[in-house]
């Protein structure tokens, strides 16, 4: 991604310490990446992008856990207040791996709790049950392993705004039983985190005429994309536009 590579660093422990956002509004985008570059282009004024050790593009492999009946995508897909999403996510580059659980605020924020890990991820250690159990307020019931995920990630913060944008290409989807899927040639998906859900690149987007996608959870595209039967309509036009099938 050329054009991050034209902005200004900043440090993984300073991006934490102006923006880490732990609860926060998130609004994304399915854009080209024409796009994408004249969107960094004009956040070069206000934005800089993640630096580490001389990288601006960083690869994650993310483990999604979820129940037999697929519990956490169906309250997902019908919009239910009161639910969560937990997975396993490997910085590929640098070996750091954590659980992380993610929910919805009572104002429709995102909330997300995080555990660095230290070893292979076990549901039934009582440890990890206890800190799932506290993130989520509630019993989570069994969950396995639904899907994995691959990608790379550009990350820019606004330092003075307290805003962060994430750039993610070369999305491809894993289910257990070896279906495949994977985000289409020349796009990305752009999600800006910020306390309002109006950042700065949300403006900016709107100027370029890109409009925000709703329901665009990545977890959910995945579940949609590699489970023949599971009620999928909200998806199906995102779906048929951005996405296609995996050899």
């Amino acid at each position: 991604m050329s054009a991050a590579e034209r902005l200004a660093p900043i440090g993984l422990a300073e991006l934490d310490a102006c923006a880490a956002l732990r609860d926060r509004v998130d609004v994304k985008y399915v854009v080209g990446l024409d796009v994408l570059g004249v969107l960094l282009e004009r956040l070069a004024a206000t934005h800089r992008a993640l630096d580490i050790e001389g990288r601006r593009s960083f690869s994650y492999a993310t483990a999604y856990y979820d129940a037999p009946d697929l519990r956490c995508y169906r309250d997902h897909l019908q919009g239910r207040r009161r639910r969560f999403k937990c997975r396993t996510r490997r910085y590929v580059e640098t070996g750091t791996r954590a659980f992380e659980v993610k929910l919805k605020g009572a104002r429709g924020e995102t909330v997300k709790r995080r555990a660095v890990l230290d070893g292979p991820v076990d549901l039934r250690d009582p440890a990890l049950l206890e800190f799932l159990r506290d993130a989520c307020g509630r019993e989570p019931g069994a969950l396995g392993e639904s899907l994995r995920m691959r990608f790379a990630r550009t990350t820019l913060v606004a330092p003075e705004l307290g805003e962060r944008l994430t750039c993610d290409v070369g999305l491809a989807f894993t289910a257990p039983g070896g279906a495949a899927a994977r985000l289409a040639a020349g796009r990305a998906i752009v999600e800006s985190k910020s306390r309002s859900g109006a950042a700065l690149a949300d403006a900016v987007l709107r100027s370029l005429g890109a409009r925000p996608v709703s329901g665009c959870s990545k977890y959910a595209l995945g579940i949609a994309l590699t489970r023949p039967g599971v009620r999928a309509n909200p998806y199906r036009p995102l779906l048929r536009r951005h996405f296609e099938a995996s050899a």
